[in-house]
């Protein structure tokens, strides 16, 4: 079948391109809308079974609202209520001691009274007695003068018995001398009488005179009668007061004995009298204590009866509270757990589907592969055989213009048919020259200027179409590719939501994702409405403005740190947009479009500038991708200094009862910040930064440097691929000091995947393979990087933005090469 030689400037090939192009539009629209009504139909059903959970939760929140309301909560008591309450305690029980006191007062008045009037009583029998002493005392006086009387008169008597005794002797001497023969008679022997009281008329006897001897014999009998009658009276007066004395002794004895007995009768009743007041004010105190305490007692409990039942009606408007809360928040945990099971459900058939997916799309894109290889075989069969064709017309055309008309012999005739036949055959044996002769490799053929141009035009077809199904491999692969790392995102998005609560800020350009929790709590707590009226929060203590004072200094000083960071993804943003674009040597000179063959010049490889060189936009790069992880280190470093705050100040919101206990977190927290002062992340992340900064001055400086020394001379090179890796893997950003990124050096594309140098068809525009490479390597290593870097999606994928001219010119070379579509 003849090659079609329609230029590409005809309405038929406009039309089938303008076709071509609104047919992938539609298709590419269909399959988005397809995706579109399965996320739709997705999101409904999500909606919906949200739906029934809330309408779920909101009953079960309303039964425990309404339980909640039956049962009010205990109100808070006030520490002046409650001093109140013990002051009134402390008065009623000072009020009954105080009336127990006027009681035992007024007792006390009653037998003070009546102690008066006992001692009245006593002192006036004090009195008598004392009279009866002083009588006694006279008495005795009296007698102890009748008896000095006594004694004298009994002086008297002894005097005047001693004259008696002596006239006696006298007489008995002059009787004797008288008459020495008359016998005396004999002197009465009484040496012991009988003790009698002497009479007064004894005493008036004796003292009476006697009468004058009459005659010797009756004067001498009366005499003797009167001695007996002195003897006598002696000793009834000695009985007498011998009698007298031993009474006034006994009598001495017995008054000293009353006195003695008195004084101690008188100790032993002061002391029993003390002894009873005490016993009696012992008695009264803690007859008063008692009823003081009986008393107390009995109010206190009534006021604990009373306050045990407030207490335990409470407790069961609590205990029922905490049910009612207790079933709500089982009800939802099982509603979660469900959710989660579905959700993990889910997860599991989203990446079973995504994976099943994965291997069809790698499955067609084999099978396009094969295709396109299939193809390219066919074009290098198809123009062997319009070579051998070609060569046989000109042997033909040589034979004619030698024979000059001439017929030639059959021999010959016979020898260029079955050449021409041989040609046209299609040759399956020749297995090893189809390999040798490759789709790279016959573009890379010089061809001659005397071949036709509808030969050029067929076969630049067959390559437009062959690139046609490269690039629409290529923008498949790239779809799925972004679909791949929005699905990743929102898996990571979920997974941060569920972990710590965050939200997504939103991207602007360059930006990053980063999770901020707080924001997320504080719209939640403005977006969702409260069941109930909140408490007022209560105003910050002392303790919490020194933590907050404590603290400040640790987030203020991280606050530079991100400063300087903005400013260094600016600049380095700044920079890579300042720089051309690396520059691909390729051939300048372009083939005319109309020509029988395309003609391959000679290959000059030319010196890039330092500026597009491909190791400075990597080192450019790298830079960016440190600067990230230095602001992602920032910010974790800032969560957790604010987490930490956030439970010392939850510890002392805990124990505001207790001052040791908030002097103990306050210590803590003093501990903890002078420990983080001293050996923390801080001075590591500003070493960091200022490593950072000194690479990102150094890597101005040297763009200044060849931007102020301007673009070196072009130098050739040789063609060979190694002339080539030598050209490639010396460069003059090589050798710069840097401290943050090590050194880098250009990765070769794949001789499969990148096309040769010699390719006229890759200079207006990159190589779209080559592209998916470096798209899927910064996609893997943004994926399988460390996991807690969030931001790795932007950092993996951080292409500079195609300019407007490299646009244009894309667009120019894909015209300039469009030809026929060849089936």
């Amino acid at each position: 079948m003849a090659p079609s030689s329609l230029p590409i400037s005809h309405p038929l090939i406009l039309e089938l391109t303008s076709l071509r192009s609104q047919l992938s539009q539609y298709q590419h629209s269909s399959h988005a809308s397809g995706i579109q009504l399965q996320g739709s139909r997705l999101e409904l059903s999500l909606v919906k079974d949200q739906n029934a959970s809330l309408a779920s939760t909101f009953a079960a929140l309303q039964a425990e609202l309404e339980v909640l309301r039956a049962h009010p909560e205990p109100p808070l008591l006030k520490p002046d209520s409650t001093a109140l309450s013990e002051l009134t305690l402390a008065h009623r029980r000072l009020s009954a001691k105080l009336d127990i006191t006027e009681e035992s007062l007024a007792g006390c008045k009653l037998e003070l009274a009546a102690a008066r009037q006992e001692i009245g009583r006593l002192g006036k029998e004090r009195e008598r007695d004392r009279a009866q002493i002083n009588e006694c005392r006279r008495s005795e006086e009296e007698r102890e003068e009748e008896l000095v009387w006594e004694r004298g008169e009994r002086k008297k008597a002894e005097q005047q018995k001693q004259l008696c005794d002596l006239a006696l002797k006298e007489y008995s001497t002059l009787v004797h001398s008288l008459d020495p023969s008359a016998v005396p008679p004999s002197a009465p022997a009484t040496t012991k009488t009988v003790l009698s009281s002497p009479k007064l008329s004894d005493a008036q006897t004796l003292s009476s005179p006697t009468d004058p001897i009459s005659n010797p014999t009756e004067a001498i009998s009366n005499l003797l009668q009167g001695q007996q009658g002195v003897h006598q009276l002696v000793d009834d007066f000695v009985s007498h007061m011998t009698a007298k004395e031993k009474e006034i002794t006994r009598l001495a004895a017995r008054v000293d004995e009353l006195e003695l007995s008195l004084s101690s009768v008188t100790k032993q009743l002061e002391e029993e009298t003390a002894l009873r007041v005490e016993c009696v004010e012992e008695k009264e105190r803690v007859v008063r204590n008692d009823q003081s305490a009986s008393k107390v007692v009995e109010r206190y409990m009534t006021f604990t009866q009373k306050t045990h039942a407030t207490i335990h009606m409470h407790l069961d408007n609590l205990r029922a509270r905490s049910t009612a809360t207790q079933a709500s928040l089982r009800k939802e945990n099982t509603e979660y757990q469900a959710r989660l099971a579905l959700e993990t459900e889910r997860g599991t058939r989203l990446r079973g589907a995504v994976e099943e997916m994965a291997e069809g799309l790698s499955r067609e894109t084999a099978g396009r592969r094969r295709e396109v290889a299939l193809r390219l075989k066919m074009i290098a069969a198809e123009e062997k055989r319009e070579r051998k064709v070609e060569i046989w017309l000109d042997r033909v055309r040589r034979a004619r213009e030698g024979a000059e008309g001439a017929v030639l012999e059959p021999d010959a005739l016979e020898g260029l048919v079955d050449e021409g036949v041989e040609a046209v055959a299609e040759d399956r044996m020749d297995v090893g020259r189809e390999k040798r002769q490759a789709w790279r490799g016959l573009l890379g053929r010089k061809r001659a200027a005397s071949y036709v141009a509808v030969d050029q035009e067929s076969s630049v077809a067959r390559v437009l179409l062959a690139e046609e199904l490269v690039n629409t491999l290529v923008q498949d692969l790239q779809v799925e590719t972004e679909r791949r790392i929005e699905l990743e995102k929102q898996r990571m998005l979920l997974l941060a939501k569920e972990a710590a609560g965050g939200e997504v800020v939103k991207e602007d350009g360059d930006d990053l994702l980063v999770f901020d929790a707080d924001k997320e709590e504080t719209e939640e707590d403005h977006a969702a409405p409260p069941a109930t009226a909140p408490l007022p929060s209560p105003d910050p203590t002392p303790q919490i403005d020194g933590l907050k004072r404590l603290f400040q200094p640790m987030r203020d000083r991280y606050i530079p740190l991100q400063s300087s960071l903005h400013s260094l993804g600016h600049s380095l943003t700044t920079i890579r947009q300042s720089l051309p674009q690396p520059s691909v040597p390729v051939s300048p000179i372009l083939p005319p479009p109309r020509s029988s063959r395309k003609p391959f010049s000679t290959l000059n490889l030319r010196r890039p500038t330092p500026l597009a060189d491909p190791v400075l936009v990597t080192i450019l790069d790298s830079l960016h991708e440190v600067l990230e992880d230095a602001r992602v280190d920032v910010e974790i470093a800032l969560a957790d200094e604010e987490r930490v705050y956030r439970g010392f100040e939850a510890l002392l919101n805990v124990g505001q009862g207790g001052m040791a206990h908030a002097g103990e977190v306050i210590a803590d927290a003093e501990e903890y910040v002078s420990d983080r002062s001293a050996a923390g992340p801080f001075d590591k992340l500003q070493a960091r930064v200022a490593d950072i900064e000194a690479d990102l001055s150094t890597l101005k400086e040297r763009i200044m440097e060849y931007q102020g020394a301007g673009a070196p001379d072009d130098e050739p090179n040789q063609e060979t691929e190694k002339g080539r890796s030598k050209f490639l893997a010396k460069s003059v950003w090589s050798d710069v000091p840097l401290k943050t990124v090590s050194s880098v050096r250009i990765r070769s594309a794949s001789p499969l995947n990148s096309p040769k140098l010699d390719s006229p068809s890759s200079s207006p525009r990159p190589n779209p393979i080559a592209v998916m490479g470096s798209m899927g390597r910064s996609f893997s290593s943004s994926i399988v990087g460390a996991p807690r870097k969030v931001s790795g999606f932007a950092g993996g994928l951080y292409r500079p933005r195609k300019k407007e001219g490299e646009v244009a010119s894309e667009r120019e070379g894909l015209v300039r090469n469009a030809e026929d579509d060849v089936e």
